[in-house]
């Protein structure tokens, strides 16, 4: 008799089981399609992203290879093509600060202005070095003969304490100061940082010489 009660109650199980499946069943099985295609998606675009890193890597290192052996033009080229594929990523934005740096090589202050100050003015990038490049803007933007009273309106801010690159904003006006006939602006910038413990050491050498230089 027990046999048949569990029977009938197995089949009471199995009926309400395929009544839930009926009505549920597709919400389920949608539910482990869309798990089981995230999941798939994720592990894609994973071995997409480290794909497309270490292609962007094996470029930069094929630019790095025509700066130190090939002409000027062909470096920045690469460089060039790296940071408009890589686009705001780190690699990208190297790139670019490297393109720049490859005027300067070349003694083009004006266009490696011209390159600092399209980092400087992307809000894509982060703000920390948009300011970086701005500084380095304005430096060569000086050394380009820019208008050193203008220039020196645009260091001002990037000089302010606790700027990340007020070391290296203050020496750059300090300089456009000297050009202008600002004696008292450059001492002013010059002291700042030579009297600064947390100055680069380097940095506060130079600014201190510079200072003994103008005083003598």
């Amino acid at each position: 008799m027990a046999d048949i009660f569990n029977e009938i109650d197995e089949e009471l199980r199995r009926d309400k089981a395929q009544i839930w499946w009926k009505q549920y069943g597709k919400y389920v099985l949608a539910v482990c399609v869309v798990l089981v295609l995230g999941a798939g998606a994720y592990t894609w675009y994973q071995d997409q992203q480290k794909s497309e890193m270490r292609a962007l890597a094996d470029q930069y290192s094929a630019a790095q290879q025509t700066a130190r052996t090939g002409s000027d033009a062909d470096a920045l080229k690469a460089f060039e093509d790296l940071a408009s594929k890589a686009g705001e990523k780190g690699i990208g934005l190297v790139a670019r600060f490297q393109a720049a740096g490859l005027h300067i090589e070349a003694g083009d202050h004006a266009a490696a202005a011209t390159a600092f100050e399209a980092i400087a003015s992307d809000s894509a990038v982060e703000q920390l070095y948009r300011d970086l490049a701005d500084v380095m803007a304005i430096m060569h933007s000086g050394i380009a003969g820019g208008s050193s009273n203008e220039l020196l309106a645009r260091i001002e801010p990037l000089a302010a304490d606790g700027e990340p690159w007020r070391y290296t904003a203050r020496m750059v006006g300090a300089s456009l100061a000297l050009t202008s006939g600002d004696m008292a602006l450059a001492q002013d910038y010059l002291t700042k940082v030579a009297d600064d413990d947390g100055a680069p050491t380097s940095a506060r050498g130079q600014a201190a010489e510079i200072l003994q230089a103008i005083k003598s």
